[in-house]
Formats: C-alpha cells, structure tokens, sequence
C-alpha cells in the first residue's frame, strides 16, 4: 500500500514535472489495468464496452486524482469510478451488446470442426450461469480468472474484507461447478497487460485533454491551435509552430524550446483543462480560453 501511495502523491506533486506526473501515473494504469478491465467486464459482459469504460476510468482518475484525500484508498476509489463508467454506459444509447463468454473464447482456425461445436456448446453453458450470477460474485470470478491476482489486492479494489472476497469466490465456483476452469486461459488472453495497447490509448487519451484551440481575452484575434503527434505537444500560432515539452519543477506547464515560453494549463473543478496561462521571458503575458 505504501508504494501506491508513493505513486499516488507523485502523480499529484505540485513540484513535479508535467512529464513525472504522467510517468506516475502510468505505473497506475499498468498495477490496475486488469482490474479496471475485468470489474468493467463482469457489470457489462462485452469486451470492446469494458474496454472503453475501464480507459474512460482511468481518464476522469487522472483528472481528478487531487481530490483523492488518502492516496493510499486509491484502489476502491478507482473501482468506484470504474462502476460509474459502466453504469453510465448501460444507461447511454451504443451497439448492442454480446453474450458474457463470448469475450472468454478465442478460436483456432487448427481445431475440427467438432472442438468447435464443443467449445460453442460450453461457451453458451458458462454464459447462462454467469449471467444468473449475483454482479459481486461475477466481479469477483472475473478478477481472479482474468490473471493471478491476490485476493488481498482483490479485497482493497472492491473495499471488502478478504473473508468476504474468499466466500463470494467459493460461492460463484459452486454455482458454475468448474465450468470456467476450461476458459480460463482464454480469460486471460484477454487482459489487457498482454501488450501495451491499452496503456497507450491511456496515455494518448491524457495528452488529447490539451490538444484544441485557444483564444487569448486579451487579444481574440490571436488563437493557439495544440495538436498532438505521437507523445508530443505542437503549437501552431499565426504560421509559427513550436514543440511543447515539460521542464524544471512545474505543474501543468509546458515550454516551448525554441524560445523563452510557456503555459501553465488551468483546470476546472472537474480537472478538465479549460485554458492556459501564457508567459514569456518570465512575465505573464495573458489568459487563453480553451474554445474548442
């Protein structure tokens, strides 16, 4: 718990680099990625939904990561703002949803034609019995079948007693019979700590909150457009284009290399970057409003 807590405070340090901050809080997404995943697929049933709600997740987490009073109750707060992501998909309008189990399975073009049948036929026997499952105990079935995740870790993201974690695990093997025993390396594959892809859509999806247009008040005329190329920050303003980066000990700041400048971005009360402070050669120069 100390090390997340650790990881935690650095992602919020107001000495840190915009570039520490980042590198912080991608140690989280990588320690909880799984998590985020499995809990997401258990509530929804459909791969590409949990997918989204877990990257969704882990955005609004790092937008509001400086409300988080106790660094170390990271782990059931993120799971809250998980749940949150996947109710507010259930409630919105998006593609009809697949059977549970089909995002347990994955197929091989070398199996007979009767492996298939077979793999289809327990595929919709586990789904029916995931599906009658009480959603505790299929979070629970998903954390642990989807990679060797403790139950102590377990117990923390769901802000459970481990006893209780252990009785609801023992629960959901009873009702499924061992049914899931034969999907669990399929399970698996699934994670998305087999590659970094999903890390990187996080990480791509971070940099995004900055990219848009500004307008200065002082001067509305004059308009700073920040697009991204990679993992790096472009300004363009009036045919003049600059690499943004981080440097020295700021928060929400990036410089430009080319000459003495840089932003400092405001964020709302929602954590979400609305603007930029602009200063050159050390004096503040003015506001620019994010407008789109």
């Amino acid at each position: 718990m100390n090390k997340i807590r650790d990881v935690v405070l650095k992602a919020i340090d107001q000495e840190a680099t915009l570039d520490e901050q980042h590198e912080a809080f991608g140690k989280l997404v990588e320690n909880f990625q799984d998590m985020a995943y499995a809990c997401a697929f258990a509530v929804l049933g459909d791969f590409g939904l949990a997918e989204d709600a877990a990257q969704e997740a882990f955005l609004t987490a790092w937008r509001k990561l400086a409300q988080l009073r106790q660094p170390e109750a990271f782990p059931g707060w993120f799971k809250r703002i998980v749940l949150t992501e996947c109710n507010r998909l259930r409630r919105g309008k998006h593609l009809p949803t697949v059977p549970f189990n089909d995002g347990l399975i994955v197929h091989s073009s070398e199996v007979d034609a009767q492996t298939v049948i077979e793999r289809n036929q327990m595929k919709t026997e586990v789904s029916a019995a995931i599906k009658k499952l009480p959603e505790n105990e299929r979070i629970v079935i998903a954390l642990c079948y989807i990679r060797e995740i403790s139950q102590s870790d377990i117990s923390r993201f769901l802000e459970v007693p481990t006893t209780t974690v252990a009785k609801r695990l023992y629960s959901a093997r009873v009702r499924l019979k061992g049914m899931m025993e034969d999907s669990n390396n399929d399970f698996a594959a699934r994670r998305p700590s087999r590659n970094k892809s999903f890390a990187e859509k996080v990480k791509a999806g971070i940099f995004d909150e900055y990219i848009g247009q500004y307008r200065y008040e002082l001067r509305p005329e004059l308009i700073v457009t920040i697009r991204r190329e990679s993992d790096k920050l472009i300004s363009e303003v009036e045919g003049q284009t600059n690499n943004l980066f981080a440097k020295g000990k700021s928060k929400n700041e990036l410089r430009t290399k080319e000459f003495d400048g840089r932003g400092k971005f405001v964020r709302n009360e929602q954590g979400q970057v609305v603007g930029f402070i602009y200063y050159e050669f050390g004096r503040e120069i003015g506001i620019a409003v994010k407008i789109s």
